[in-house]
Order: C-alpha cells, then sequence, then structure tokens
C-alpha cells in the first residue's frame, strides 16, 4: 500500500517590514499555549530526535524586511512552530545577514515531543523560571574549582537588528542565558542552599544584562556605530565578570551563610532597581 503524506503551505506576509514565513504542514495537531515551551535546536545539535516530524517552516527575507534579526527571527520560528502544535524545532540551513540580506534566515524542521525540557541546552533569563539541579547537565571539574560544589556557566550578549536602506534605528536585543552542558554539580552536594546559591549567579548576569541595555539606551547609538556597542559591552562585561568573582569570594562559594543572605538580599535589590530593563529589546 502506498503512503501519501499531503503538507498544506502556509506563507504569512504581516507587513512589508516583516519577515516572510511559511509552513508546510504534514501531520495537523491542536496549536500550542503561548505559555508552553519551545525549545530550538541549533544546525550544529546532534541531538537524536526520534519523534515523528510533523512539518518544516520558514522564516526568510521577503525583499523588504527589517524586523529580522537573529534573536527576532528566532522567537518567530517559535510561534510558527506553537501554530502548529509543535515543541521542538531542528533548524536544518542557517544564513546570517549579508550583502544580499540583511536578515537572518532560516529553515527548520518541527517536532511534537513528549518533554521538550530534554533537549534544551540553554535556559533564557525569566523571573518566573528557576534553575533546578535537572539544569545542570555538565561534568564537575575539580581540577580548576576544588573547593566548589556546583558551577553555573551564565552570561549575556547581545544582537542588533540591521535595518535595510541603511536606516539608523532599531533596536539591540540583550539576552541573558544559562548553558546546561557547561554548568555542573557533584551529586552529594545538591542542596536547596547550593542551589540558591548558583540561581544568584544567574541573576546577578541579569543584573549586569539590564545594565547594558540601560548603557545602550543613554548612549543613544547609531545600528552603524557596533564599536561603540563594543566598548560598552566590553565595560559592562569586564564589571560583571568581577563581581561574580567577588561574590564567590565573599561567600565563599556559598559556604559562609551570612555573607549569602547579604548577597540574596543586594541581587534582589538590584533587579528592582533595573526593572526598567529587563526587556530584551532596547530601541536606540
Amino acid at each position: 500500500m502506498n503512503k501519501f503524506l499531503f503538507g498544506t503551505l502556509l506563507l504569512i506576509m504581516i507587513t512589508s517590514c516583516s519577515p516572510k514565513m511559511g509552513s508546510s504542514i504534514l501531520k495537523t495537531l491542536p496549536a500550542l499555549p503561548n505559555s508552553e515551551v519551545v525549545i530550538v535546536l541549533n544546525e550544529l545539535d546532534e541531538q537524536l530526535i526520534t519523534a515523528e516530524k510533523i512539518g518544516e517552516i520558514k522564516v526568510t527575507d521577503n525583499g523588504f524586511s527589517s524586523d529580522c534579526s537573529y534573536y527576532e527571527n528566532i522567537q518567530n520560528l517559535k510561534r510558527l512552530a506553537r501554530a502548529a502544535g509543535a515543541n521542538l524545532v531542528k533548524i536544518t540551513e542557517h544564513k546570517s545577514g549579508d550583502k544580499w540580506s540583511s536578515c537572518d534566515r532560516f529553515w527548520a524542521d518541527i517536532y511534537k515531543v513528549d518533554n521538550a525540557i530534554d533537549f534544551e541546552v540553554e535556559i533564557e533569563w525569566s523571573e518566573n523560571r528557576k534553575l533546578t539541579w535537572d539544569d545542570f547537565k555538565g561534568v564537575p571539574n575539580s581540577v580548576d574549582l576544588p573547593e566548589a560544589a556546583a558551577a553555573t556557566n551564565s552570561g549575556f550578549g547581545s544582537y542588533s537588528n540591521r535595518p535595510h536602506m541603511l536606516e539608523t534605528k532599531g533596536e539591540f536585543f540583550v539576552v541573558t542565558k544559562f548553558y546546561k552542558n557547561t554548568s555542573w554539580v557533584i551529586s552529594d552536594k545538591k542542596s536547596d542552599y547550593i542551589l540558591n546559591h548558583e540561581q544568584l549567579h544567574f541573576d546577578l548576569a541579569e543584573v549586569y544584562s539590564r545594565k547594558y541595555r540601560k548603557a545602550l539606551q543613554a548612549a543613544k547609538l547609531e545600528l552603524g556605530n557596533m564599536q561603540q556597542a563594543e566598548t560598552i559591552f566590553n565595560r559592562v562585561y569586564s564589571d560583571f565578570v568581577k563581581r561574580q568573582e567577588r561574590y564567590d569570594n565573599e561567600t565563599e562559594h556559598g559556604i559562609n551563610t551570612v555573607k549569602q543572605g547579604e548577597w540574596n538580599a543586594i541581587i534582589e535589590i538590584e533587579l528592582a532597581k533595573y526593572d526598567l530593563y529587563k526587556k530584551p529589546n532596547q530601541k536606540i
């Protein structure tokens, strides 16, 4: 018996300034709510996906696109996947902005898996998503960090959109991330107390993301002046590294409970202080 899969091609044109998005659906599923996590794997990720593919999606340039940076189009991939009922996106091809197009362009396969979190390799900071020990998937490094029960690999960086026609106004997207495969814990050292210490490393990274967003906005940059943006980033990131080291030294990697309590309060206050800058995108 021959089996045929009939896909429907949906091309969505939102506005002349938006990227071109398309879906080729092989299996019809109910759309997912916005609250459900959708995981995106880059084209180099070699994790085995055994679930049935339910379709293909793409986000490209319609010829006049402007809101199509790497960060923006990753979000567009997630939206297309949710609409198709998929919770896992595997990028099959990615083209960065070049002389032919200012957009980051993506082609991807989409899947519905039992637990998308199993495929997650990085976590974007959210006040609603706290770390768990299951997020620490790396191999302990007792050689370089002999006194540490756990280690958190987190940081922040930025993307910018590249408008057409040499426009100078746009947005920077500053994102704080935790990297699962290089964060680790010694199995017999797990405790809620140590987990809180590691969560605050991640929270401190978000504090400096917000400081970077504030600095970018205050500088009134033009997108063409990326050298100034890099100078600001280097200054803020240098302060961030020093502050992380100070946090570990003063708390003795979380062993000093008095100092840990002080830092809990300090970081909570600083997150609140920069609350206006918690959104990833900052217009310039």
